[in-house]
């Protein structure tokens, strides 16, 4: 399956000759891109995984064993994957060390999960000689092997009528294939494996494996956190908190834990890639970080309620889209969530660093317009986008503000 990225993320201009940092969730497809990369190269003895014990020798019998195989490969600069290595004591020395000795002679690609996220984020000498990408879960546009409605211009969100948005998304053809296709990504996410398969019972204990998975293996290895009984209960819990800000000191009570032991739970969550949060936007920094925010799951199936799961799929669709424009270099782009002391609210808000450039709203079935709409819409002087699954067409209304169908509106996403 075609990912969205291949079409920038090995593009030399883009990556000015760094090594590539792929991270993500646990089986995105990331071992999948890379290896699909080298295979139409030609240069699949170019994927190294450390895991391998072949590998980790070649290596301590011979540090220049590249030179033999670089000599082979077809290409001026060729890709050089290399799968797990941040599990190796020294391999922040190791990848130094090579990419020092080969620069300019390859592309250097290290990918992982949780762990290589990790240490991004602790910061290391190796700054500076990467870029950092995340690969998530499948884009409706690539569940219908469709990049062609995919939108690269801030602009057309922001300036809709001059950019005849409305126009592009009655041209998404809404033929019975794409009706389909989007009603299979959201029945079984958009992780590749239950997608392709496509079955109840496998995506039932595909998600539950998944769960033992990260909690006993990259949740143990990342924290120190210990009590298992309690973070199964969090795990249940947390499916009915999505799309609402949750409140830790409801949390704490229910899980008769401390607040900050929950707040070092979801924070593991985070880690090991289970959830993301949002933040709600605020002027002041400071005022924005003292509310609650919102959770949503990378795999939005875990979520039971019809509602929620859209708002999710939703919200995977905007943060796809943020990363992309980010890592593309377009700007600075945040998600953001929007709510006033009277509880009003609109679900998400696209920011290009400070400044409000759209606001989306996620809704099953309904095509009314509600009063945050208008009042959000008029305070930021933003387009309003409502985004509704059970709706085929595009209605518009004064004011910027647009009633769209989720099949033809999420794959200009991407």
């Amino acid at each position: 399956m075609e990912r969205l990225q291949s079409e920038y993320l090995f593009d030399p201009d883009v990556n000015a000759g760094k090594m590539i940092f792929l991270s993500g969730p646990r089986q995105v497809g990331k071992t999948y891109l890379v290896k699909n990369r080298l295979v139409k190269t030609k240069n699949e003895n170019l994927y190294f995984n450390w895991d391998d014990p072949m590998v980790r020798r070649s290596y301590m019998h011979n540090p220049h064993f590249l030179k033999s195989v670089l000599a082979d490969a077809h290409g001026p600069i060729p890709l050089v994957a290399f799968d797990e290595i941040h599990k190796h004591t020294d391999w922040k020395d190791i990848l130094k060390g090579l990419y020092d000795i080969h620069t300019g002679e390859a592309q250097f690609m290290v990918t992982g999960s949780a762990r290589l996220d990790f240490f991004k984020a602790s910061g290391d000498s190796l700054v500076g000689r990467y870029f950092f990408y995340r690969l998530l879960p499948l884009g409706l546009c690539e569940a219908l092997h469709d990049f062609s409605p995919v939108i690269d211009a801030p602009q057309v969100f922001a300036l809709p009528e001059e950019n005849k948005l409305a126009s592009r998304v009655l041209s998404q053809n809404q033929n019975k294939n794409v009706k389909e296709g989007f009603d299979l990504w959201l029945r079984f996410g958009g992780f590749p494996e239950p997608f392709i398969k496509a079955s109840d019972g496998f995506s039932l204990k595909w998600r539950r494996a998944y769960r033992t998975l990260l909690a006993t293996e990259d949740l143990r290895d990342l924290t120190r956190i210990h009590d298992m009984k309690g973070i199964e209960q969090l795990m249940l819990i947390l499916p009915g908190k999505i799309a609402s800000p949750l409140s830790i000191n409801s949390l704490r009570e229910d899980l008769q834990v401390n607040h900050r032991t929950v707040a070092n739970w979801l924070e593991g969550f985070k880690k090991i890639y289970l959830v993301f949060s949002l933040m709600p936007w605020a002027k002041s920094v400071s005022h924005a970080i003292t509310k609650e925010e919102k959770y949503y799951f990378y795999d939005w199936t875990m979520v039971e309620d019809a509602g929620a799961r859209f708002e999710n799929l939703v919200a995977i669709s905007l943060l796809r889209l943020v990363n992309r424009w980010n890592e593309k270099g377009l700007g600075d782009f945040d998600l953001r969530y929007v709510r006033n002391l009277q509880k009003q609210e609109v679900d998400f808000l696209l920011l290009n660093g400070t400044k409000p450039l759209a606001l989306f709203e996620a809704k099953v079935n309904d095509t009314s317009l509600g009063a945050p709409a208008r009042l959000f819409s008029k305070i930021f002087k933003v387009p309003y986008y409502q985004i509704v699954a059970g709706f085929d067409g595009c209605e518009i209304y004064p004011g910027n503000r647009y009633v769209v169908s989720a099949a033809r509106f999420l794959p200009l996403l991407g």
